[in-house]
C-alpha cells in the first residue's frame, strides 16, 4: 500500500518507521491517512506538524539537522518513543518562546502577577532543554547497544541511561580519554561529549537549583521594549550576548536574548550529536530520497526569528569552537 506514495523508498526500510505521510512538493500539499486497511490522500495541510519537502512551504520552517537526519535514516521502531519525545520537545521551546512573547504583549492585562508568570515559564524552558539531553543520551545508548567495533581490543560497554552520568566522572566532566577508556567510545563521539558538557552543567545547575533545592529565579522586570534581568546574576552573568545600547541602568539586561541562546545552544548540541554519530556509524539510506525534514507549528515565526537572533548573537561574541559552530549553524 505505501507504493502508492511516490516519494518513499520503502525498498529500504531496513526495520524503520515512517516519521509522516506529509508531503509538500512542486507547490502543493500531499497527505495520505490510514483508513480502514488502505491508505487514503486526502486534501488538507498541517498546521503543527513534521513534513518532507525538497525545500519549505514557508520561509520560517525549519530543518533541524538532528530531526531531519533521525526521520530519514535512524528512526528504528526501537527508538520510537525517544524519538517522538525528542519532537514534541522541540515544539514546546517553540510554545514556551511564544507564551513568553505573549506575556508581555498582555502585561497590562495581567498586572503585577506577570513576572511569576515568566519566572515559571523560565523554569519550564530549562526543564525542557535539560529533557532534550536525556532523549539524545537514550538514543545514543539504543544505538550504541546495535554497533560492532572492528577493532576487537576494544572494550565497548553500555553507556549510561542519562547525559549526566556520561559525562560527570568522580565528581567532574570526564576527558575524552577517559570516556575512551570507560566507554570503548570512537575519539569523535568521545569529543563530543566533551564538547557539550559544559553548557550541559549549565542547564543542570540552573534546574536542580530551582527545583530541588528551593532556589528561586531571579525577580523579572518589565520594560516596554520586554522582560528583564540582573546581569549580575547566575546563570545569565556567564552570558557576554548583550549589545551597550540593551544594557540598561541597575546593571538590566533583555531576557528573551538570553533563553533564545539557552535554546540554540540545545539545539545545537543536537545536531552536534546526529553529525558526529553520521560519521562513525553507517546508516541505512534516506526514507525519502532528495526531502528533507521540515517543522512547521503555530508557533514558528517566534522561533525562527529567535534562532537566527541567538545565532547571531553567538558569531558577534562569541570566540574560538564556539564561534565557528554558530556561524556553520
Amino acid at each position: 500500500k505505501l507504493s502508492a506514495i511516490p516519494y518513499l523508498d520503502i525498498a529500504n526500510l531496513h526495520g524503520r518507521f515512517i516519521s509522516t505521510l506529509t508531503f509538500y512538493d512542486a507547490g502543493a500539499w500531499r497527505m495520505w491517512i490510514p483508513a480502514g486497511d488502505q491508505l487514503a490522500e486526502i486534501k488538507a495541510w498541517p498546521a503543527e506538524s513534521f513534513y518532507f519537502a525538497a525545500a519549505p512551504e514557508s520561509p520560517t520552517d525549519i530543518c533541524f539537522h538532528f530531526l531531519d537526519f533521525i526521520a530519514q535514516r535512524a528512526s528504528f521502531y526501537e527508538l520510537k518513543k525517544p524519538i517522538l519525545g525528542l519532537r514534541d520537545d522541540v515544539f514546546n521551546l517553540s510554545a514556551s518562546l511564544g507564551k513568553i512573547s505573549h506575556l508581555h504583549a498582555t502585561k497590562e492585562i495581567i498586572g503585577p502577577g506577570v513576572s511569576r508568570m515568566v519566572a515559571t515559564e523560565i523554569e519550564y524552558l530549562f526543564s525542557v532543554c535539560r529533557s532534550i539531553f536525556d532523549l539524545l543520551q537514550e538514543i545514543a545508548g539504543a544505538l550504541w547497544q546495535t554497533i560492532k567495533l572492528h577493532d576487537s581490543s576494544v572494550n565497548k560497554k553500555p553507556l549510561k541511561e542519562t547525559f549526566s552520568k556520561m559525562v560527570l566522572f568522580q565528581g567532574r566532566a570526564s576527558t575524552e580519554k577517559e570516556l575512551i577508556e570507560r566507554f570503548g567510545l570512537p575519539r569523535p563521539l568521545a569529543a563530543y561529549y566533551v564538547r557539550n558538557a559544559e553548557f550541559f552543567m549549565t542547564l543542570r545547575e540552573f534546574r536542580d537549583n530551582v527545583i530541588h533545592r528551593g532556589s528561586q529565579v531571579q525577580t523579572i522586570f518589565s520594560s516596554e521594549r520586554g522582560f528583564l534581568i540582573r546581569h549580575s546574576l547566575k546563570p545569565f552573568s556567564d552570558m557576554a550576548i548583550w549589545s551597550d545600547e540593551e544594557k540598561q541602568p541597575n546593571d538590566l539586561v533583555p531576557l528573551f536574548p538570553a533563553l533564545c541562546i539557552a535554546v540554540h545552544k540545545t539545539l545545537s548540541a543536537c545536531d552536534d550529536f546526529s553529525s558526529t554519530i553520521e560519521q562513525i556509524i553507517q546508516f541505512p539510506p534516506q526514507i525519502v530520497p532528495n526531502m528533507r525534514f521540515f517543522m512547521r507549528g503555530y508557533f514558528n515565526e517566534i522561533f525562527f526569528g529567535a534562532l537566527h537572533d541567538a545565532n547571531s548573537r553567538l558569531t558577534n561574541h562569541s570566540t574560538g569552537p564556539e564561534q565557528e559552530a554558530a556561524r556553520s549553524g
